[in-house]
């Protein structure tokens, strides 16, 4: 009976931070994880370069918006499309898309727990194999975009190859010749990062109760800065990798964002990290 109890106040809870909708969060998970991942940043000593950063970034695993595939050949490497600001892009290879990755829900996931939106096709030449995995995916209500595949790495499957390119690419869900921010806006994807400031790049891993996003300040921005996070429901923190001071930051919870304020100076390296459970939808630091 407690425990019947325990789960509907956290859900109801959960809703009037301003998710939105009623949403689960274990309290007492997301402290445990709060706790454990505090205490292993605390223990790593001053005299370990960029110790925290890193113990930091090998938590989870990314969240990116965007798989990118760059092809077979290796050709296309370096013509990267340009990245609309405030997504996050995952390059992978042909044994991943192949072997690991499947379609939930319209979201691809690999088997290493990498995730994202949308599958970009970099290269126009492919195999009759890859463009098969392709059309499995996209009738998973994968959302594909990028090139439209239009050379057969083997001739001898050339015919099957143009026919099957057709048929796949008449799908809603299958886009060519469209920016990645059309793909994005047509998966519905919002923005992971939001900010008027334009210098400030962003590395985001996920935990099952933790969002964690790594911030630097690339540019010559001093002073306080607003960054719009989609994570709601939990409140976050300011972690400093430099002197392992962890501090509360201002914040403002809506539906499923988290409009967080905090100080930076040129070349900061900062980490916001949430995971405990807000039981307010707005704070101050006074």
């Amino acid at each position: 009976m407690k425990r019947i109890l325990y789960m509907i106040i956290v859900v109801f809870a959960a809703a009037g931070c301003g998710r939105g909708r009623y949403n689960y969060i274990d309290i007492a998970a997301s402290e445990k994880a709060f706790t454990e991942l505090r205490a292993g940043f605390e223990a790593i000593p001053d005299s370990i370069p960029d110790g925290r950063t890193k113990y930091l970034l090998s938590q989870g695993v990314p969240v990116a918006d965007i798989l990118l595939f760059s092809g077979e050949t290796g050709d296309s490497l370096f013509d990267l499309p340009v990245i609309p600001y405030g997504y996050a892009c995952e390059g992978i290879g042909r044994e991943l898309l192949m072997d690991s990755l499947h379609v939930k829900r319209g979201r691809l996931y690999s088997d290493g727990g990498l995730n994202g939106r949308v599958l970009y096709l970099q290269d126009r030449r492919m195999s009759l194999q890859v463009l098969n995995r392709i059309s499995e995916l996209a009738d998973g209500g994968a959302f594909i975009g990028g090139v439209k595949p239009a050379e057969c790495l083997n001739p001898a499957d050339d015919a099957v190859f143009q026919r099957t390119v057709e048929k796949v690419w008449l799908s809603g869900n299958v886009m060519s010749g469209k920016t990645l921010r059309s793909i994005l806006k047509a998966a519905g994807v919002k923005r992971d990062v939001r900010t008027k400031v334009d210098s400030l790049t962003f590395e985001h891993r996920h935990l099952p109760d933790v969002e964690i996003y790594h911030i630097c300040n690339m540019g010559s921005r001093s002073g306080r800065v607003k960054v719009r996070f989609r994570v709601g429901g939990r409140e976050p923190l300011q972690w400093n990798p430099d002197t392992g001071e962890i501090r509360p930051v201002s914040y403002r919870i809506k539906k499923r964002w988290t409009r967080v304020t905090f100080e930076t100076v040129p070349g900061d390296d900062t980490f916001i990290v949430f995971a405990s459970f807000a039981a307010k939808r707005k704070f101050k630091v006074k």
